[in-house]
């Protein structure tokens, strides 16, 4: 019934918008779909677009919050943000973090948690199949809709397994999403559909992989694959990884550039980049493995926002802690 009532004010607000300012201004305003999306079937114009990184698509999570009714706290001494809804969901999180809780267990979800400009933007999808609402595609206006579920009630011949196959998802994680101990069900009882893919982690895994390497620009294939040849072409290949391990840390590093060209042409950062003798350089099949690889999701470094050659700099390497040494390089 809040839902409702809230979209019954939202078209309100947004007929007023069409009358006060007529059809052509109406239209530009609902032109840009990266501020665009459906609440069920009411298009909102959000004041804090999405955002796309990585191949995942971010959204503010307090103004989501409030437009799907979803009760929301943030604890600023933690820096931990918590969101509730009427079925009783309860999902945390906090900036920096790819690890979130959902009803009192802890997932790592593959995508970190982020602030820009003072905003916490986390995963949309997560977010909304947490609070048990799907999210879909206008493909025609290219925008996400999201739609809060109900609760489905099981019918005679149902089986977990048909109704994890009947809303896209697996009886794994419709078993974790309810709490049931086994695949047994009973007529009229009521489930959660909508499961987050993190809830089965075999799933999730390749879903991920599969997006990511689908979300590949081939130019950033090419670019990172230049600076992983300049800085570590004679290096195994473990070491390649890591520089460009290093690259993708600092992409989802709120202190660092939020593009891989960004990053990688900072000032004073990778020396190849501000001479100019990276855009000359010819990266093996290694450096593009893994640069690929990295891209996708694949890490050796975590934590690591720094590499050296300890030989070079002997002084850096007494006063850093080393996290990780491959080859000639330290990663810190």
């Amino acid at each position: 019934m809040k839902l409702i009532q809230r979209l019954n004010r939202i078209a309100i607000l947004a007929l007023a918008l069409f009358l006060a300012l007529g059809a052509g201004a109406a239209f530009a305003s609902t032109n840009s779909t990266n501020s665009t999306l459906y609440i069920a079937d009411v298009k909102v114009d959000l004041s804090q677009s999405l955002w796309t990184i990585g191949g995942w698509t971010y959204a503010p999570v307090k103004e989501i919050a409030d437009l799907m009714d979803w009760t929301l706290e943030y604890d600023g001494g933690s820096g931990r943000t918590t969101i509730r809804n009427d079925l009783g969901d309860v999902l945390a999180f906090k900036a920096g973090s790819s690890d979130v809780a959902l009803n009192g267990r802890t997932y790592d979800i593959g995508g970190t948690v982020r602030l820009k400009d003072g905003v916490t933007y986390a995963p949309l999808r997560v977010v909304a199949e947490s609070m048990h609402a799907s999210v879909g595609w206008k493909e025609q206006e290219k925008v996400a809709v999201l739609r809060q579920e109900e609760l489905y009630a099981v019918v005679a011949g149902d089986t977990l397994w048909r109704i994890a196959e009947a809303h896209d998802t697996t009886a794994t994680a419709l078993k974790v999403r309810n709490g049931l101990s086994s695949e047994a069900l009973s007529v009229g009882q009521q489930l959660k559909i909508v499961a987050p893919e993190f809830l089965d982690p075999d799933v999730s895994e390749q879903k991920a992989t599969a997006a990511a390497e689908a979300a590949i620009d081939p130019a950033d294939v090419t670019l990172l694959a230049k600076l992983v040849e300049a800085e570590a072409g004679s290096e195994p290949y473990a070491g390649k990884l890591a520089v460009a391990s290093v690259v993708m840390n600092r992409l989802h590093n709120d202190r660092y550039p939020d593009t891989l060209r960004g990053v990688i042409y900072a000032p004073g950062q990778f020396s190849p980049a501000g001479n100019g003798s990276l855009e000359r350089e010819t990266p093996s099949k290694d450096s593009i493995k893994a640069a690929k690889a990295a891209l996708s999701g694949e890490n050796n470094v975590p934590g690591a926002y720094s590499f050296f050659n300890p030989q070079l700099e002997p002084a850096k390497a007494k006063r850093l802690k080393a996290i990780k040494k491959i080859g000639h390089h330290v990663f810190v």
